[in-house]
């Protein structure tokens, strides 16, 4: 009897344990499982295993393709389950996340890509403002530009430390922009490019001021020629550049004038221009400047060198042929020759230099 009795104990015990492991669920025996402590009810599989309800996604679980995730913004906390559409469903949609991608990463790395576009498109759309708490940039450019304007017919020491301080700020798109909004201190920078008795330190540090506001920025060099070619300012800057290559020395002011035309000619009209004034014939004699120290004479024709590239052989397009012994391997540095090569034959597409324009 007492033998009898133990055993329908031992089987009710066995039920009862049995029971308790049926109610919870354990995961597929293919998984594998993480276990940060000892307690093996605390383990969960290394890929999520989703239902019909959302389940907590612990945050070294990979998450397989195609399911409803969704996320609470204030804790972080992320659950999932199988995406099925259940259109009665209150949906807060700033905290949920639909991953439909067939690869989990390519559908991160979309998503990535996607939000620097939009603000990428968003920057271009809005204007950009320097910070507001840089008071002291704001008074540098409004004081330095003021010294330009009273000063510009003066002597070096009044204008060589606004330059400098201009020529800093023009980096930034916001400073460039403004200075190219500011019609008077534009045309005082123009005045500065001219022969005159200043220095040819303060006349390349203007070409250079005036070079770096508008170089890659698109709205200060429309702003900048806005002011030109009217009938107070009848010619502009390229005119400036045009008699410098004709007629200017000076190693370190062509290079800088060479700068300032490649920002220009980011302009088509300005390129077309330049060409129709015999750009191609003023850039072959800039090449060969003599005579000059090699380096300087080095530093000029990669700066003639590299106009040829960013402007002239796009514009050639297909009408250009070149010998294949001839052509530039990518990544290569062209030399002298390659240059010469091809503006001899641009010579020949842009021949006649236009004499009223020089």
């Amino acid at each position: 009897m007492v033998l009898r009795s133990t055993f329908i104990t031992c089987l009710l015990t066995l039920s009862t344990l049995h029971s308790a492991r049926a109610a919870t669920p354990s995961p597929k025996a293919e998984s594998n499982l993480v276990c940060h402590t000892n307690h093996a009810s605390e383990c969960y599989p290394q890929i999520f295993q989703p239902t019909e309800k959302f389940q907590t996604v612990h945050d070294d679980q990979n998450l397989p393709p195609g399911l409803h995730v969704r996320m609470n913004l204030a804790t972080g906390v992320k659950d999932a389950r199988l995406n099925i559409p259940e259109p009665n469903e209150d949906v807060d949609s700033s905290s949920l996340t639909i991953i439909d991608d067939s690869d989990l990463v390519g559908y991160q790395e979309e998503a990535e890509a996607s939000a620097i576009s939009f603000q990428q498109e968003e920057s271009r759309q809005q204007p950009f403002l320097p910070p507001q708490h840089d008071v002291a940039e704001s008074t540098l450019f409004t004081d330095s530009a003021s010294d330009i304007k009273i000063h510009a017919s003066c002597n070096d020491k009044d204008i060589l430390p606004a330059l400098s301080n201009l020529e800093d700020l023009s980096h930034s798109y916001h400073w460039g922009l403004s200075l190219a909004k500011d019609s008077q201190l534009i045309h005082k920078l123009f005045q500065l490019l001219l022969p005159s008795n200043l220095s040819l330190e303060v006349r390349s540090l203007a070409t250079l001021v005036f070079g770096t506001a508008i170089h890659n920025n698109e709205a200060a060099l429309a702003v900048s020629l806005s002011h030109f070619y009217k009938d107070e300012w009848p010619e502009g800057p390229l005119e400036a550049v045009i008699m410098a290559l004709l007629h200017e020395q000076s190693p370190l002011l062509l290079n800088r004038m060479m700068f300032l035309l490649s920002s220009l000619c980011q302009d088509q009209t300005q390129l077309q221009a330049f060409l129709d004034a015999g750009g191609v014939e003023l850039l072959i004699k800039t090449f060969k400047a003599e005579p000059m120290a090699v380096d300087d004479r080095d530093r000029l024709q990669k700066k003639v060198t590299h106009f040829v590239l960013d402007h002239l052989m796009p514009m050639a397009g297909t009408d250009h042929q070149t010998n294949d012994n001839d052509s530039l391997e990518e990544g290569s540095d062209p030399g002298a020759e390659w240059t010469m090569i091809h503006l001899q034959q641009l010579s020949q597409r842009y021949p006649h230099r236009q004499e009223d324009k020089l």
